[in-house]
């Protein structure tokens, strides 16, 4: 790959209105017995169907469900447009970034963005990937998700537009106009895989988790959210809070509430960086100051290697510990990025009343 070479992001289209409307077609797919599956997609009049049906791409767990290319002689560029089904809810651009993974792509740009309807963050990614061949392709991906309303779950959608890394100067334009000007046609009314349910921690303080998480009282000061799915757990979350006249600063909640994982009689371990302190983009109703670290728990008796992360914060004189213990990140499964998404969830939501 040419390291050298800038790749430009464009986030606005140049043209005007009239240069839109001449340049553009809007394309309708229907094709699909499924009408969720249906969707609208702004086109160069350059590019024609090349591939209608779904198509199943197992080794990337992908459908095809549209493929468009150019017809001309103008610089080639094609529109591919995918989707997959997961049966849990989890960030539309945490699905994408595993797949870009999975496809062996390179990311140059990103951009993040956090949906106000609630549904979670999304991504416009631009990537590069050199094939056996030796060519260098450019891409740049979008995502939409909505619920299925056939099998439950989610569907996560992408629309890739790629050429070669040659002409992408000269697509550049194209490109950004088509992976931002496309929708769901027959979308739910759902944004999210799995419908969310409020769990009550008293005194008008509460959150929410999804549907497939089940929450408990452990005792008076700690509750357990967790994702067990046919007797086997996939991630769990840790609830502790302690008054400020118990704890007094975020390092001794930490302590007091990790020092389980030090015992010496029930083999498990933690290891974790320092707490730090980081930016709430959680949840803007929350005025605090949060702080975080991660690590890793592993258990000699059962041979267990965990992801772990906590956050810590202090709200209305009442301090909280939140503690997130699962899967290590993979690109067998999504139960990492599930994990994840419920611990947004559980932040955006949450509400604790001054008692």
């Amino acid at each position: 790959m040419s390291n050298y070479i800038s790749y430009d992001f464009p986030l606005a289209s140049p043209f005007t209105k009239e240069e839109m409307q001449q340049r553009y077609w809007k394309c309708l797919y229907t094709s699909s017995s499924e009408k969720m599956l249906h969707y609208w997609v702004a086109l160069p009049q350059s590019l024609k169907p090349a591939e209608i049906k779904p198509v199943d791409f197992p080794e990337v767990g992908l459908v095809n469900i549209g493929r468009y290319i150019t017809s001309d002689d103008t610089p080639y560029l094609e529109v591919w447009a995918a989707y997959e089904r997961c049966e849990w809810e989890m960030n539309a651009s945490d699905w994408l970034f595993k797949k870009l993974s999975i496809m062996g792509e390179k990311i140059l740009h990103q951009r993040i963005i956090n949906n106000p309807n609630g549904s979670g963050k999304f991504a416009d990614v631009l990537t590069v990937k050199v094939h056996a061949s030796g060519d260098e392709v450019i891409s740049r991906y979008t995502i939409q998700k909505d619920y299925n309303p056939a099998e439950g779950g989610g569907n996560y959608f992408l629309l890739k537009a790629s050429c070669a890394s040659r002409d992408y100067a000269a697509l550049a334009d194209d490109i950004f106009f088509v992976v931002v000007n496309w929708d769901l046609l027959n979308r739910s009314n759902l944004a999210l895989a799995e419908l969310l349910t409020t769990v009550n921690l008293g005194a008008g303080s509460s959150f929410k988790v999804p549907l497939s998480w089940k929450a408990k009282v452990i005792s008076e000061n700690r509750m357990l959210i967790e994702h067990t799915i046919e007797n086997i757990n996939y991630g769990a979350i840790n609830l502790y809070f302690y008054p400020d006249t118990v704890v007094h600063s975020a390092e001794e909640i930490f302590d007091k509430c990790a020092e389980r994982f030090h015992q010496q009689d029930n083999g498990i371990t933690l290891v974790a960086n320092e707490l730090e302190p980081i930016q709430n983009d959680f949840n803007s109703n929350l005025n605090i100051d949060l702080f975080t670290c991660t690590g890793e728990i592993t258990s000699r008796d059962d041979h267990m290697r965990a992801f772990y992360q906590a956050y810590v914060f202090n709200k209305n004189n009442v301090w909280a510990y939140i503690e997130l213990v699962g899967r290590h990140r993979n690109v067998k499964d999504y139960h990492f990025e599930e994990n994840k998404r419920c611990l947004e969830i559980i932040f955006s939501t949450m509400q604790i009343s001054a008692h």
